[in-house]
């Protein structure tokens, strides 16, 4: 991996989340000079979301010489109905981790004086002509790069300035998930759900699925795993969803409500509703995990994502359905194309972001479009 140069060129990334740190470290690997603000002021941390790994993902993880990235393996799927019938098997090899696994490699991979938390991008000008562009930070400070990188995820305050007429819409569903420590699950559950990919349909549309991932410390052997499950349920839009996204402070949440942060009253409904929507083992899965959370499903799509010496990537740019297993991928295939863009700084940096614009629109809108016809055929909508 190349080492940033003196006169490479200045990247500012607002956004250190995963979109953010893949841009970064993929910009650096080919001798960019990067520095990403996140307004968050500490490491992020969660027990997080369970990953399918793609072969993007290592490809990046390869690229920037980041650390080997934990994981969690299965040889087979199977397939349960509600009924608490016996399912049907499929050999089929995977590798599952988590979010935060994910998140800690990167940081790993990229160098913390270069990461200012704690500060915010709040907005920018640029000259015309591929000249610089100005960054406005929430410190008072203005730092001057050659290309700024928004990677503020799918609430982007950049996507607003820059579109304001593209927003994220509800899908019509949310998902209901969880993770359990291994070591505090049944048995039972632990061996039923062992060494698979396991799906469920609900009785009403939709399904559940179960895999291991990661534990606490990225812990990856037996007994120190987690489970991590998924529920996909219909909700109108409206009341229904309102209190769903109202916390246990009685805020309402706008796409999300975290773990230990969800309504106890609420809870207690999704518990007594799988027990007559899913496979038995789902139930008492569920039934055993402490602390649930919700994420609402939406769709967006951005007609540009390159404005100038400006660019949107991630999330940023496209939220694409989660059946996919692609939202990850999506944004290192994003960080990758970016990094070969800039190897033609000194040559025709502009064309080369035209031609990433265009590769990258046509990924994203390949992969929303498989996210919908997933979502049709799995869910509702």
């Amino acid at each position: 991996m190349r080492g940033h140069e003196a006169d490479g060129l200045r990247v500012a990334i607002a956004g250190g989340s995963i979109g953010g740190l893949a841009a970064a470290t993929a910009l650096r690997s080919v001798g960019s000079a990067v520095e990403v603000y996140e307004r968050t002021p500490h490491q992020m941390t969660s027990r997080g979301a369970g990953i399918v790994v793609q072969p993007s993902l290592t490809a990046l993880l390869s690229q920037v010489g980041a650390p080997a990235l934990p994981m969690t393996r299965c040889t087979h799927r199977q397939y349960l109905s509600p009924d608490g019938g016996s399912g049907a098997l499929s050999a089929m090899p995977q590798r599952f981790t988590s979010w935060e696994a994910i998140y800690r490699t990167l940081v790993a991979a990229f160098p913390d004086e270069h990461c200012h938390r704690g500060v915010e991008v709040t907005g920018f000008d640029q000259e015309p002509n591929g000249g610089p562009v100005t960054v406005r930070l929430g410190d008072g400070r203005n730092a001057e790069a050659d290309l700024l990188v928004c990677a503020d995820g799918w609430r982007s305050a950049a996507r607003g300035r820059l579109l304001p007429q593209v927003a994220p819409h509800y899908a019509g569903y949310i998902a209901w998930r969880g993770t359990l420590d291994e070591s505090d699950a049944p048995a039972d559950l632990v061996d039923f759900f062992d060494d698979s990919f396991t799906f469920s349909d609900a009785r009403a549309g939709g399904h559940a699925l179960c895999y291991f991932i990661p534990g606490a410390e990225a812990r990856t052997q037996p007994g120190e795993r987690r489970l991590n499950w998924v529920w996909y349920v219909h909700v109108d839009e409206g009341p229904e969803l309102d209190e769903i996204l109202t916390d246990d402070a009685g805020e309402r949440r706008a796409g999300s409500v975290p773990q230990g942060r969800v309504a106890p009253a609420v809870a207690a409904r999704m518990r007594e509703a799988a027990v007559g929507e899913l496979h038995p083992r789902f139930a008492k899965l569920i039934a055993a995990t402490p602390e649930p959370f919700v994420q609402v499903i939406l769709d967006l799509a951005v007609p540009r994502m390159l404005f100038g010496r400006v660019c949107l990537v991630g999330d940023a740019a496209f939220i694409v359905r989660p059946h996919t297993a692609g939202a990850t991928a999506k944004a290192a295939d994003d960080a990758r194309a970016l990094a070969l863009a800039a190897q033609a700084w000194r040559a025709d940096f502009d064309t080369e972001l035209v031609r990433w614009e265009a590769d990258r629109l046509a990924g994203g809108q390949a992969m929303s479009h498989y996210g919908l016809a997933l979502g049709r055929r799995v869910a509702w909508a």
